[in-house]
């Protein structure tokens, strides 16, 4: 609620794009890190997405002053105070119009040490049930932790996919879980494999700099950014991703460093 509008919930808005709900536990730069890239000077105007910030907080509290005024520099950014885990709050924030929610680790105790990504396995789980055309972006502690997200025990794919993981581990393999399908369309990752980029930035100064280049979070004239790409039936003669490369770089004059698929795969999936 604001005392600046009357609208309650997400719904009476009528947005004109679907929503991005960020879950957090507290504020933190990091969401800063979230909205910038999606509040970018190169998106349009007409196609922003609303952003709305589900935090955890005690009743009748509000985020940091200052955190406040920072992000009202920004249009479309909106916060309330909930639980994911809570289906109320959910309905409020405007689930059923949004198309991504970011699910944020939460803060783990000593008490749940070996047990840190148990409620948001859970959480995240049932939302899936629940709205399985949502997409999921979730936060894990523990990067072997993924193999319970989206489990589904009669998924074949999954079953073999476990028994390639195990042979994996014993190689040694860094990354077992690479072709897991919630890893493998972004729907998950864990903050490990952060911790390891920063370890190569002590040799690599570069790498903090060109990753967050990379994500959109910094610009500099001629750097990288991320856009995105509809696929519409005239563009059925690419077939594959060899040739949109191709086409990227003769249409717009643009590198690609790389193509990341947003649309889930079904039987009638072309590209």
């Amino acid at each position: 609620e604001c005392e600046h509008c009357q609208f309650k919930t997400a719904a009476e808005y009528n947005w004109t794009s679907p929503a991005i709900i960020v879950a957090a536990d507290r504020t933190c730069s990091g969401l800063y890190n979230i909205i910038i890239p999606l509040r970018a000077y190169y998106r349009p105007v007409h196609q922003l997405q609303p952003i709305i910030l589900l935090l955890e907080l005690e009743e009748n509290t509000s985020p940091n002053p200052s955190f406040l005024d920072v992000i009202a520099w920004f249009p479309l950014v909106y916060w309330m105070q909930g639980k994911i885990s809570s289906l109320d709050n959910l309905l409020k924030a405007g689930v059923c119009l949004a198309d991504n929610v970011i699910v944020v680790k939460e803060g783990a105790t000593a008490v749940e040490e070996h047990l840190a990504d148990c409620t948001t396995i859970v959480t995240v789980q049932k939302i899936h049930r629940m709205f399985p055309q949502l997409r999921l972006i979730t936060e894990l502690t523990h990067s072997s932790n993924m193999r319970f997200m989206q489990f589904d025990a009669d998924d074949r794919y999954a079953m073999q996919q476990s028994k390639f993981e195990k042979r994996e581990r014993k190689r040694g393999s860094n990354m077992p879980f690479m072709f897991r399908l919630p890893f493998a369309q972004g729907g998950v990752f864990s903050a490990n494999m952060l911790d390891r980029l920063l370890y190569q930035a002590v040799v690599k100064p570069y790498v903090v700099d060109f990753v967050r280049l990379l994500l959109g979070i910094d610009q500099s004239v001629g750097s990288g950014y991320l856009m995105s790409f509809k696929i519409t039936h005239e563009d059925l003669w690419i077939r594959n991703y060899g040739r949109l490369y191709q086409k990227l770089c003769s249409s717009v004059a643009d590198i690609p460093i790389g193509i990341f698929r947003t649309k889930p795969m079904d039987s009638n999936t072309v590209l």
